[in-house]
């Protein structure tokens, strides 16, 4: 991809999130009347915001360095923090999912009943070793990265097995591996946890409410029309990541060969994922959480009452 097209993609979304990020921000703090959020629940849309908000602000300087020289650590450091928070929000997405199906579905087994009473507890939990997971493999493959230098062309595989700076090199490339194996699977991990939590809602949903109308019960009510939107909005996240979850699986497996600098030298094509990706993602928090419609709606009411008060 080339720089301009790199550019003239990602600023538009990068400037639309920011907007929605500060609007959802403001909802957050001080929700209108009648709306509660609690945590967990709160907690996690609060850890998505601010991802999403460092993830835009990282974005727009990588997007003004392209127009200045700027030094191949400072730019490197850029990409890796942009991978930071957008991945970030892959195990925020997957807790939400999970705390959506445990409060929704009925459990049975006993597993799942002793996980929805300590549900709290194990998010919190959870999140904190996700986040010490992919924090560490960031770091991690960052470093090695740095350290790994290309061979002179007159080595040969004898010297190579037999200089110390043959065994660093391979001592860096082994470190390199293991971060890109973690980070494989830290990026795996949530994408299947949100296609089967969302998908079993859902399935659960539609059966519950083809019984309602069998029995000739009213299904409208406004819980069941929550959740309904909820688990609705969380499928369409979960197809809105699957695409880019994919191509960062994919890059995973690509930084194990030379492919990728062929593939996405300037990963140009990876930050334009992770834009779209992110704005997808807010977008679909906007629709499905009642605290963010509502507060956009005050909103918007307030700017008229107080367009009219001017025109009066």
């Amino acid at each position: 991809m080339e720089p301009w097209l790199f550019v003239l993609i990602s600023s538009p979304l990068c400037l639309t999130a920011t907007v929605f990020n500060i609007i959802f921000f403001f909802c957050l703090m001080r929700p209108v009347s009648g709306v509660t959020l609690r945590n967990p629940l709160r907690f996690l849309l609060i850890v998505v915001l601010i991802n999403s908000t460092f993830q835009q602000l990282i974005t727009a300087i990588t997007i003004i360095m392209l127009f200045f020289e700027s030094p191949f650590w400072l730019q490197t450091l850029c990409r890796v923090l942009i991978y930071q928070f957008f991945c970030g929000n892959f195990s925020c997405n997957a807790w939400i999912s999970i705390f959506y199906y445990m409060s929704i579905v009925p459990q049975h087994r006993a597993i799942f009943i002793w996980i929805k009473r300590n549900i709290r507890a194990i998010l919190y939990v959870g999140f904190v070793l996700n986040q010490i997971v992919l924090l560490f493999s960031m770091s991690l493959g960052t470093v090695a990265y740095f350290l790994l230098e290309p061979f002179p062309d007159n080595f040969t595989s004898h010297e190579l097995n037999t200089t110390s700076l043959a065994e660093s090199f391979e001592a860096d490339l082994y470190l390199f591996h293991l971060a890109n194996f973690l980070y494989l699977l830290y990026c795996t991990c949530p994408m299947i946890t949100l296609l089967i939590s969302w998908g079993k809602t859902f399935v659960y949903l539609r059966e519950h409410m083809k019984k309602m109308g069998q029995s000739s019960e009213s299904y409208s009510q406004p819980q069941q029309k929550s959740q309904m939107r909820v688990t609705v909005t969380g499928m369409v996240q979960a197809a809105l990541f699957l695409p880019s979850s994919l191509w960062t699986v994919a890059v995973s497996v690509l930084y194990l060969t030379d492919l990728f600098e062929k593939v996405d030298p300037h990963r140009f094509i990876t930050m334009s994922f992770c834009s779209a990706s992110s704005l997808g993602n807010i977008l679909c928090f906007g629709f499905s959480q009642s605290v963010f419609r509502h507060g956009i709606v005050s909103v918007i009411n307030k700017l008229k009452g107080i367009k009219m008060n001017a025109l009066c």
